[in-house]
This record gives C-alpha cells, structure tokens and sequence, in this order.
C-alpha cells in the first residue's frame, strides 16, 4: 500500500484503480479560506472608511437634460454647509467642487426651467468623485398678474386727466384713508378751496380763491358735476364720501378740460364720481 497523508485517524479507506487510499477532508481548508477573505474585506473597509473619514477630496461631473444636452448656468449646491456652498456648471454641463472635506454628503443641483435633483456622494480623500446630475424639464408657473388698464371704463377719463397734473384729484383710496365726516370736510384739504362754514345739514356754500376776488363773486357759482353729467342745484353733500371713486376740482375757467367745459364753468368746477352709476338720479 502506498502512502499516504493521514488528516483524520477515524477516515475510511477505499479503494481506487486498485490502490487503497484516504479520503481528505477539506472542510478545515474551507473554513481557513472564508476567515481569511472576511479579514481581508474588513480591513479594505475600514480603509476606504478611514479615506473618507480624513482629509479632502473633490467632486466633478456633468448636469444633462433629459436628452442628454449639457446644462449651464445649473447651480450645484452642498446641502448642509454652512452657508450653503454653491457652485456653477459651465457651457458644456461641466462643474467640479474641489478641496471638499471628505465624507457622505448630499448634492441639490438647480436650474430654471427644470426640476430639482439631488445625489448622496462619499467623498474619499486625496481622490475626485464623479457624481452626474440629469435633470428633467418642468414649466415655470408664475404666479398670475392682473394688469388694469386704467384708461378705460367709467374711471378712465378721470385716471387720464389726472396723469395731465392740472386740477385737483382725490382717488378712492385717499377717500377711505382720510375718513371724512361729508365731502364738504373732503374738499376743505384742497389748496384754492373755500368752503363757507354752516349749519350741519345746510348746503355748504363754495368758492374757489382765484374766483373770490372777481369783481362777479356775487353771481359767480362754482359748477357741480357728477358721473359727467351737470349736477344744478344740487349740493356736494348729497353723497356720502365713501359712496365716492373720486373727487376732480378745477379752481378757474383755464384749469377746466374740454369734457366740462361750459360758459357757466368760469368761477371753476368740481366733479363727482361715485361708485353707483345710478346715485345721481337719486337726488335733484
């Protein structure tokens, strides 16, 4: 018999083209391989863990759209930093972070028109990670503006001779901010206005300073008008001040525009517009 290499004192001969041999057990063998490429995998850990623990690395890559065109102008930030960190792409796509602390970090990458992207990198020390945004295109949706054309519908004769600078004007907004008690009050801010003091309730008398010192003060009356229309014998404290959109005085015949002007307008005019089309019917 030939010999042979005993492992194991309990193994069983047999026999082979004749020759009686003893069958290895490589159970042992296997094991000893497994402990050692268990090692061996946790010590490239732990020094791939120990590179991206330690020192500084950098950080390159490409922000495409969805067709794979290169995006400039996309803004690469590092979240967490502080301040955040920002960076840009170039013509091309092309951007790169260098000197970045090494580690797990997380990359928000940015453009107008597209949706926000975001990549979870580990940066390893002395060495450049490549991390590639592809971003997807989304419509900006703004929020809605309102443009008034103020040239138009019952207020725009108004908004247009008050854009000319001559006259007097006072806008719905003054209106509510000052809270006047009647319009009379109203009027009594304006510069050339004279209104003579009476009894509450008593039609208040007006006259313009340019006018009052006109030898025809006597017979000379201040036009009233209202929502465009000739408003005779009627009194400027018919209406509530908040029923108004807006208040135009003209102190002299010169001031008064075209749209008012009569023969009987040359001690001066002032026009009342409210906010009900139909209020100046309401009184005489």
């Amino acid at each position: 018999m030939d010999r042979c290499l005993i492992l194991r004192h309990e193994a069983t001969a047999a026999v082979v083209q004749g020759k009686a041999v003893l069958p290895i057990d490589l159970s042992g063998m296997r094991l000893s391989l497994q402990l050692s490429t268990t090692v061996a995998t946790l010590l490239v850990s732990q020094s791939v863990g120990a590179r991206a623990q330690s020192g500084v690395g950098s950080i390159a890559g490409v922000v495409r759209d969805s067709m794979g065109q290169g995006l400039s102008f996309a803004k690469i930030l590092i979240l967490g930093a502080r301040p955040d960190r920002g960076f840009e792409s170039d013509s091309g796509g092309n951007y790169r972070i260098p000197s970045i602390g090494a580690g797990r970090l997380q990359l928000l990458a940015r453009r107008i028109g597209y949706s926000a992207e975001t990549l979870s990198v580990v940066v390893l020390s002395d060495a450049t990670v490549r991390a590639d945004f592809v971003m997807s295109p989304t419509p900006d949706i703004l929020p809605m503006v309102v443009v008034e054309d103020r040239t138009r519908g019952k207020m725009g004769a108004f908004n247009q001779r008050m854009a000319r600078g001559v006259g007097s004007f006072v806008t719905r907004a003054e209106i509510e901010k000052r809270q006047p008690a009647s319009i009379s009050e109203l009027l009594r801010t304006l510069p050339g206005v004279h209104i003579s003091q009476r009894m509450a309730g008593e039609p208040q008398p007006i006259d313009m300073q340019r006018s009052r010192s006109s030898s025809m003060q006597s017979n000379c009356v201040v036009q009233l008008y209202v929502d465009g229309q000739p408003y005779p014998n009627g009194n400027i404290d018919d209406f509530p001040p908040l029923s108004l959109e807006g208040v135009e005085v003209y102190r002299s015949a010169s001031e008064i525009p075209a749209d008012f002007r009569t023969r009987n307008a040359t001690c001066g005019l002032i026009s009342l517009w409210t906010r009900d089309p139909e209020a100046a019917h309401r009184r005489p």
